[in-house]
């Protein structure tokens, strides 16, 4: 696929509720064209003529009808393998929501599909594209807080019961780890470097379901630094990134940072970004008086920011923020969550 000049013509596949925002943004945005979308419900043609465009059952009626040049895929995880395979086929770039596929592969066939056909692939991690998080990277890099020792993240929230009448969320591989925790481990890798050992406890204490709702997870770094997460989905708590950035606006947002980074001169709150010193840096020292100072960013729409990133990638202008390749290793590392807590053994995380 060359590149081009122009507005990109883009369809979304799948309206549930990811996808229906991604072609209200579509449908807005002065820089790119909604030429249809897809869904074998009703909400297809529903959707469809509140943004003036036509509508269709599946994806391949949609890539041969209107033919796009670009496709964001927001189904099921289990479809994304298909759905793109079928669009790369096209030479029609996609931005696939996270995660890229279902099973590693998986993931790695639409790795191959991409460099077969020689067309992008953007793996939707939308979070690498707010400005905390740009901001958190280049203080990180340039040694802000001295060299990276160990993060934490707190990642905590009470779902409805009500959430789990749909019985595949009470199955094993429906819980926070795969569909909440893949977001702050593509986060960590962005931020602090590869992953290279992971260790795991899963629990279902909470609920008693198949599927754990509370872990614990201990990371060690390429670069040395360790990290842990912990996490739950049956505790009432204000500790997301959600709540936190007020992203999502039907979860509360409560302002309290979830991910803290220990440096050797310095720690860091995020996304807050609050960065905590000792007032004398010629004696730093648990007795000495320490004070935060707060970095002001202009804050973004993260989805937008990704969005107008897919239109420079469609054209050609830039590459993927995380190609297929990338969020293939953002998928390894998640996975590798529930290997290490099945066999009580640390599970190394394979290069390249």
């Amino acid at each position: 696929m060359s590149g081009f000049v122009g507005k990109p013509r883009i369809g979304i596949v799948g309206v549930g509720w990811i996808g229906y925002r991604h072609a209200k943004y579509c449908a807005s945005h002065a820089g790119c064209e909604l030429v249809g979308i897809s869904d074998p419900g009703p909400a297809a043609s529903k959707v469809g003529a509140e943004l003036g465009v036509p509508s269709f059952a599946s994806a391949e009626d949609l890539l041969d009808n209107v033919k796009p040049d670009g496709v964001i895929i927001a189904t099921p995880t289990q479809l994304h393998l298909e759905t793109a395979g079928r669009a790369l086929e096209r030479g029609v770039g996609v931005l696939i929501e996270k995660p890229i596929a279902d099973t590693v592969a998986n993931a790695r066939i639409l790795v191959e599909l991409a460099r077969r056909y020689d067309t992008p692939i953007l793996v939707g991690h939308h979070r690498r594209h707010n400005s905390a998080v740009r901001e958190t990277r280049r203080l990180l890099s340039k040694g802000d807080i001295g060299r990276l020792l160990a993060v934490n993240v707190l990642w905590a929230v009470k779902k409805p019961d009500d959430y789990f009448d749909v019985s595949w969320r009470r199955e094993k591989g429906a819980g926070p780890v795969l569909i909440n925790l893949i977001h702050e481990i593509d986060l960590l890798r962005h931020l602090c470097g590869e992953i290279e050992t992971v260790s795991a406890i899963v629990s279902s204490e909470g609920r008693g379901n198949s599927v754990e709702d509370t872990v614990v997870a201990m990371l060690k770094f390429k670069g040395g630094a360790i990290g842990t997460i912990t996490a739950s989905d049956a505790s009432p708590a204000p500790w997301s990134w959600d709540a936190a950035t007020g992203e999502n606006p039907l979860i509360y947002q409560g302002r309290e940072n979830p991910f803290r980074f220990l440096g050797s001169e310095g720690s860091m709150e995020f996304p807050d970004l609050f960065i905590w010193r000792y007032v004398d840096q010629a004696k730093p020292g648990w007795l000495s008086p320490i004070s935060r100072e707060s970095r002001v960013i202009q804050q973004n729409e993260a989805y937008i920011a990704q969005l107008e990133h897919f239109c420079r990638v469609i054209r050609r202008e830039e590459a993927p923020l995380i190609d297929g390749e990338d969020g293939l290793r953002t998928l390894v590392a998640t996975l590798s969550i529930h290997d290490a807590a099945t066999t009580g053994i640390p599970v190394t995380i394979p290069r390249g």
